[in-house]
């Protein structure tokens, strides 16, 4: 009987253990792995009209609840008018994806490339919680955001 009584705390001790490191590490992997302002979104969320400015033009998207999309591209040189599909990619740490399938991408004009070759493609944009709205990144690293309108 003393012997159970020893050895019930450390069982107990080493549960007590085991489920605070689980909890650390879930903790630990979810803050981690998710870039600060990513979101998980639902399609309701996410229909709208968006903006994205840039230096040289600027892109209009309207994401439409039956799953279709408007996608302008205003530069100097010319105007892209594009439509097409589009749906949402959950990941399990790390937020939504908004992704437009074969949209037209349009590299933005750099000194370089004044007039920058239109391609085709699935364009992959994360949900973000930019200023208590859903704004969708076209490329994070240069903080182009679109931004909701309505």
């Amino acid at each position: 009987m003393l012997r159970s009584l020893r050895s019930k705390p450390a069982v107990v001790v080493t549960l007590e253990g085991v489920l605070l490191g689980v909890t650390l590490i879930l903790t630990g992997c979810s803050g981690s792995s998710e870039e600060e302002g990513r979101i998980r979104v639902l399609p309701a969320q996410v229909v709208g009209v968006y903006e994205l400015k840039l230096d040289k033009g600027s892109e209009r998207l309207e994401l439409k609840a039956d799953g279709t999309y408007a996608q302008d591209t205003v530069s100097r040189s010319r105007l892209v008018h594009h439509s097409g599909r589009w749906h949402i990619q959950n990941h399990l740490f790390d937020g939504s994806e908004v992704i437009l399938v074969d949209a037209a991408i349009v590299p933005p004009v750099t000194p370089l490339s004044e007039n920058p070759q239109q391609g085709f493609g699935d364009l992959p944009m994360r949900a973000h919680e930019r200023s208590g709205k859903v704004a969708l990144a076209r490329n994070e690293v240069a903080d182009w955001y679109y931004e909701r309108t309505r």
